[in-house]
């Protein structure tokens, strides 16, 4: 069973493109996570929110690969950054 999972971050305006460029780097790192089928995000420029979406193959392998993409972000300081704590959260496929 494929997994998605959602990332929705808040982020203050003066720190806007640190976030965006935190989620690049994150990008980055994902090149060959063993079950990473997809990547990517887009703003919601009126909410002011960036939402990034990764599709995995499977929950192991979602579980396996965060450790890995979070990794690539360990050093933000996402309580600094955000107006307020940002989400996390899988979703089984829904066929």
């Amino acid at each position: 069973m494929r997994f998605l999972a959602q990332a929705v971050h808040y982020p203050k305006p003066e720190h806007r493109d640190d976030l965006v460029a935190a989620m690049d780097r994150m990008r980055a790192a994902s090149a060959g996570v063993p079950g990473l089928e997809q990547i990517g995000g887009f703003e919601d420029a009126d909410g002011g929110r960036i939402i990034a979406v990764s599709i995995w193959s499977s929950l192991e392998a979602l579980q396996a690969g965060m450790a890995t993409l979070g990794g690539a972000i360990a050093d933000v300081p996402f309580a600094e950054w955000e107006r307020r704590e940002h989400s996390l959260e899988f979703f089984p496929q829904v066929a």
